[in-house]
């Protein structure tokens, strides 16, 4: 499932190093780092293969879109507007990008995509490092990410997590997120992190790990279907603020009257919403659309149908990015210190970022 992580991960636990701390990250991920470190011409220099015109759109207007990992259910509502020639019927040539190492936010700031599936997170840490980016719409209307044990295992409730060992993946902000979540049950917020990428969920499984995050619309499908049983606790049921996952274009283009943006997210509204009313109708133009992508088709389509409930707010509309959300996680986020500008500076306030983090005048009707 889409994470900011590379899926080759690591078979073991790492040991620590000299002087390690409780809490403390052994290692950063390549991949969140890569893009907000190496400067923009590097960068584009990295991504060339991504841009350009390979001049078969048909005087169609090409609209990049780089994922945030390889395709998964997260993104079917794009697939299905590709699949059914929705895109061309408004005359949009959609490229769906490789996936790469290099941050979506990075590539879509420095011109070589129009837009990126991201996070809130993401769009924060972007902005402190000067890059001019927005949140047009919300891919998700509530994170499904939730942190999982064992159902054999003796931790019952979040405090259980201190003194034990945490399977994580490298990004920033996982350990603020676990110790808002043990304090929030009266523990102290006392953990060891192993980062294994996408080997954690095996060392959950085969107990070198105590507990890990998981997709419970992907990763914990995926468990059932293995009869592995998880016990799993929800971060906004523990002090973290709920968020979406979210559409993100470079500021320069939402302000842009001529933008093709307005007819890409009308498609994709159309994509998901389809998706969210037939998930299992949504989930064979997916697979058909990629075939021998997916070797358990009924994990895809119990995972569009687990997600059907998070593409579409209460009144069935998809992309509507909720104001008081966004304000919740990015209150809490900031209040974390993890946020620092290019000079190395704390940032704790959103007035310092640019302005806001998301629009929703893009969106139909908006």
């Amino acid at each position: 499932m889409a994470r900011g992580h590379n899926r080759a991960g690591h078979r073991g636990i790492r040991a620590d190093g000299p002087g390690g701390k409780r809490g403390e990250r052994r290692e950063i991920s390549r991949r969140y780092f890569l893009g907000l470190a190496i400067g923009a011409p590097a960068a584009a220099a990295l991504l060339a293969a991504c841009g350009g015109d390979d001049g078969e759109g048909g005087g169609r207007e090409r609209v990049r879109v780089q994922l945030d990992w390889t395709p998964n259910t997260n993104h079917i509502g794009i697939y299905v507007g590709l699949a059914k020639g929705w895109y061309e019927e408004q005359g949009l040539d959609v490229q769906v990008l490789p996936y790469t190492d290099a941050n979506p936010d990075t590539i879509v700031a420095n011109g070589n995509a129009e837009v990126g599936i991201s996070f809130p997170a993401n769009v924060i840490f972007s902005r402190a490092a000067g890059l001019d980016l927005i949140s047009v719409a919300a891919v998700l209307q509530s994170n499904p990410t939730e942190l999982a044990v064992l159902e054999s295992s003796d931790i019952k409730r979040p405090r259980d997590f201190d003194g034990r060992t945490y399977a994580g993946f490298g990004l920033p902000y996982e350990e603020p997120q676990i110790r808002t979540v043990i304090k929030a049950d009266g523990g102290k917020g006392e953990f060891e992190t192993a980062v294994l990428s996408t080997a954690a969920y095996e060392a959950l499984y085969e107990k070198r790990a105590d507990f890990t995050e998981i997709f419970t619309t992907w990763e914990g499908i995926e468990a059932g279907l293995r009869g592995i049983k998880l016990r799993t606790f929800r971060y906004d049921a523990f002090g973290v603020p709920d968020f979406p996952g979210v559409v993100l274009v470079a500021r320069r283009s939402a302000v842009n009257e001529t933008s093709p943006l307005r007819r890409f997210l009308e498609v994709t509204r159309r994509g998901y919403e389809l998706a969210a009313a037939g998930p299992d109708e949504a989930s064979q133009v997916f697979m058909d659309h990629l075939p021998g992508a997916f070797p358990e088709p009924e994990l895809v389509r119990r995972s569009t149908r687990m997600l059907a409930s998070f593409f579409v707010d209460k009144a069935g509309r998809w992309g509507t990015q909720d104001a008081s959300k966004w304000q919740a996680y990015s209150r809490w986020f900031l209040g974390q210190g993890i946020v620092k500008d290019r000079n190395d500076k704390v940032i704790d306030n959103e007035s310092a970022l640019g302005g806001p983090l998301f629009t929703n005048e893009l969106l139909p009707g908006g």
